[in-house]
């Protein structure tokens, strides 16, 4: 009954059956208690669970106490050292990070790797994505050295456990590129970012959303450069792959018309421009190519 009600309050949200999927996670939550007692480990799950639905809404006051006491729970019911204890750890850290409550967020990433290294040893790729996690929390601190660090450690974990062509490794690549950009060193994060859209090209193929936003990259860092024929045609195969999978009347079409009119307008080619936002426009009214009827 419980797993039953965990698994369909999972499957209503994601089908975006928000009220629904919250009514079906509490429900969850107190079959939970009423047949495992309120510190078993299963109880934790549940109110890990319905912490993530609060989240994805962004009501973080809600979600932060559940999260408390499934940390509370793990810790009395595994130990303070078992590795879902850690994954507790990341889950309140990661709300705590985009409520920009960096220094806390940071306290307990730090935590969650040193119990992952104790329990899996130092080179799991588990440990990476943690190190991803603190590495942004000190970017996001402005302490860019220390970044560097853990990103290089993560990547270097996920080459030798995973592969060189792994997508997590794509994703610690652009992570880097993106660090690199902010600090406008644009010829360094180049190679990074094309890296890693080879990456998304082998393991998708040439029109998957995720190459598109590797595209999207890339070109910002040509442009960056000065190279905005390049980056140009990077945005328009981008552009090209997010209507052929979404279609072109969808919102993320519009969203990267608007995009292309802002680099229009950089280059200071207003035509060009405002061709890019009549075409988003368009988008937004789900016509897409502009032959709908009203």
């Amino acid at each position: 009954m419980w797993e039953e009600l965990n698994r369909k309050a999972v499957d209503l949200f994601q089908s975006g059956k928000y009220s629904e999927a919250l009514d079906t996670a509490r429900l969850a939550l107190q079959k939970a208690e009423e047949a495992f007692g309120p510190g078993d480990a299963r109880v934790a799950r549940s109110l890990n669970n319905l912490a993530e639905m609060y989240r994805a809404q962004v009501k973080y006051a809600e979600a932060e106490p559940l999260w408390q006491r499934a940390l509370e729970i793990r810790e009395k019911a595994l130990g303070k050292d078992h590795p879902d204890v850690a994954t507790s750890l990341n889950n309140l850290a990661g709300a705590y990070f985009e409520q920009g409550r960096f220094s806390e967020a940071e306290g307990l990433f730090k935590r969650a790797i040193a119990i992952l290294e104790k329990s899996l040893g130092r080179d799991h790729p588990d440990i990476a994505v943690s190190l991803n996690n603190l590495a942004a929390a000190h970017r996001a601190s402005g302490r860019l050295p220390a970044a560097k660090l853990l990103y290089e450690r993560a990547l270097s974990i996920q080459e030798k456990s995973l592969g060189p062509d792994h997508l997590e490794v794509g994703t610690t690549l652009n992570n880097i590129a993106g660090m690199y950009d902010s600090q406008n060193r644009h010829a360094d994060a180049e190679p990074l970012y094309r890296r890693a859209l080879g990456i998304a090209e082998k393991n998708f193929g040439p029109f998957h959303p995720h190459v598109a936003a590797s595209l999207h990259n890339l070109a910002s860092t040509l442009a960056g450069l000065g190279r905005f024929d390049e980056a140009e045609q990077l945005l328009l195969r981008s552009q090209h792959i997010m209507e052929k999978n979404f279609g072109p009347g969808h919102p993320y079409a519009a969203t990267g018309w608007e995009n292309l009119a802002e680099f229009y307008e950089g280059m200071g080619q207003p035509d060009k421009a405002q061709a890019a936002r009549d075409r988003s426009a368009q988008s937004n009214t789900g016509c897409g190519t502009g032959k709908c009827t009203h």
